[in-house]
């Protein structure tokens, strides 16, 4: 007689075994597509380079010599764009658990840290926070969806704090109910909000960007 598992023990197995080979096997494939190819080509440490250089091309993000806040830094890629962006007067403090994969250029200041801890905190404010942050993927929809909310509201967070007046957010998300309810927020305190995926994106990921423009503060 085959045994009878409960629906709740049913969906991790299923996730941590065929769906989850699956979907390893999908992002293998997905990192030798164009993107991926062009950045090992262009010495940049991540294809997401190209997706932040796509929102800045709409948005006007930032201006030479300014000072960004970049939250998920690793493996590098935005980092070695702004640097070249914001110029030799500009300056980017960048966050991460996990180490670079890439020296930090000279107008960089690398903290390795995680976002959520408490003695995190800067002693200057920032023309331009940006957030890149994933969560670790479990292959459960509901349960990384609410994870990357969680990234996504202490990031929002931290910009209440630290983002001049003026100032640009964008923040990566997945999303979900929890997504508009955090949209409704952000929206209270800037000029403009858009919701955008960039071309840069994998095609089978769900992620969004917030991109948020001329904060007005709280």
């Amino acid at each position: 007689m085959a045994t009878l598992y409960p629906k709740e023990i049913v969906t991790p197995l299923l996730s941590n075994t065929i769906i989850g080979r699956f979907q390893k096997k999908l992002l293998m494939f997905e990192r030798k597509d164009h993107f991926y190819k062009k950045a090992k080509k262009e010495g940049l440490a991540s294809r997401a380079a190209y997706k932040i250089l796509e929102i800045e091309k709409k948005f006007k993000i930032w201006k030479k010599g300014n000072s960004i806040l970049d939250l998920g830094s690793a493996p590098g890629g935005w980092l070695q764009i702004l640097s070249q962006e914001v110029g030799p007067h500009g300056f980017i403090t960048g966050i991460d658990r996990s180490p670079l994969k890439i020296a930090p250029p000279q107008n960089v200041d690398f903290i390795q840290k995680e976002l959520f801890d408490p003695t995190l905190t800067f002693d200057r404010q920032f023309d331009s926070i940006l957030s890149d942050l994933s969560p670790d993927l479990s292959g459960i929809r509901f349960r990384d969806t609410y994870r990357s909310y969680e990234l996504a509201v202490r990031v929002w967070e931290l910009a209440k704090l630290f983002l001049k007046k003026k100032g640009n957010l964008v923040i990566k998300v997945f999303p979900g109910e929890e997504m508009e309810l955090l949209k409704k927020e952000m929206k209270k305190a800037f000029d403009r909000l858009v919701t955008f995926i960039p071309e840069a994106t994998r095609k089978t990921s769900s992620e969004v960007y917030l991109v948020a423009i001329g904060f007005r503060g709280q």
